[in-house]
């Protein structure tokens, strides 16, 4: 069966900054170190996928100038295929400048530049044949109404569909929209901003699943909420399955969220279930803490294999 992920979202270039601590409001640091890394949530997703296994094609906009032509070399250097990327001669490419403590923990601002032009317009998705489950990916870099378009024309096309609530939403979604989701991945801000009340104190998988039953009572068909060093829970109508997160030393946890998604849309495109997907998709996650930048730490499928392998024996 042909594992094939289909990717809408943003490509940015991440400029990245790395200092002892995060600065206060007002306040300068000083003896910090630079790199610059290809990011943007669509195009970590694409190459996260890649990176599994995956046949992944990327939808979105670069400016034409020289971040853009770098972002394309790039993720064709990953194996993702660009058809679908738009070059604007009239925009300027997505930057995103971060920061990134000795701990690993970061602050990020992103400036969109043409992931704002991102639409629906002139996007052909294909179907898949019988038997094969295609993958399509959302997040929400680029504006939402052109999300929740595509959704409604992947479902139409046989896609299963996940979308990443991420970064948090301004509005809640169409119930159109909702209504042709598989699968809504979220951390508990997000789910919490999603259902429009304060977010629980609780991360047992019995407190997630209680504020996970309003979106599946919107027609949502299931939610994985992800809970960092907790872990992840998925949650259904009928279900409520948590799995473990990996412990390691992190030095970089920029793309993280981003590896875990892109990971379990290859794995579910491979024909995993849910539950073995989810844990290769926090094996990934883990392994791609360990390094820096966000695209350059997606581990490679051979490598969350063996790391599975080794957590396993």
């Amino acid at each position: 069966m042909a594992a094939r992920v289909f990717v809408f979202g943003s490509i940015n270039t991440d400029l990245v900054v790395y200092v002892s601590r995060l600065p206060q409001p007002g306040e300068t640091i000083g003896g910090g170190t630079y790199g610059s890394f290809p990011g943007g949530k669509g195009a970590n997703q694409a190459v996260a996928a890649a990176r599994a296994g995956a046949a992944v094609q990327l939808f979105g906009c670069l400016g034409k100038d020289a971040f853009g032509r770098e972002r394309i070399a790039s993720l064709e250097k990953t194996g993702v295929s660009t058809r679908g990327v738009r070059m604007l001669a009239d925009a300027a490419s997505g930057i995103a400048q971060i920061t990134v403590d000795s701990v690993g923990e970061n602050t990020i601002v992103v400036a969109p530049g043409a992931n704002d032009r991102f639409g629906p317009e002139g996007v052909e998705v294909p179907s898949p044949s019988r038997g094969e489950a295609w993958v399509s990916l959302f997040q929400n870099e680029v504006p939402q109404d052109s999300t929740e378009a595509l959704i409604l024309k992947t479902r139409a096309a046989g896609h299963t569909v996940f979308w990443n609530l991420a970064p948090t939403l301004s509005r809640r979604p169409s119930e159109e929209a909702l209504r042709a989701v598989d699968c809504l991945i979220c951390n508990r801000n997000e789910l919490a901003a999603l259902i429009g009340r304060p977010r629980s104190s609780s991360d047992d998988s019995q407190g997630v699943a209680a504020d996970a039953r309003v979106p599946l009572a919107w027609g949502v068909r299931s939610l994985i909420v992800t809970l960092g060093r907790k872990g992840s829970v998925h949650v259904t109508r009928s279900s409520v399955q948590a799995v473990s997160a990996f412990e390691v030393q992190a030095v970089d946890t920029v793309g993280a969220g981003d590896c875990y998604c892109g990971v379990l849309a290859a794995s579910v495109a491979q024909g995993m279930e849910m539950p073995q997907a989810m844990r290769r998709a926090s094996a990934a996650a883990a392994l791609s803490t360990t390094r820096k930048g966000a695209q350059p730490s997606m581990p490679a499928r051979g490598e969350i294999e063996k790391f599975l392998s080794r957590q396993e024996a």
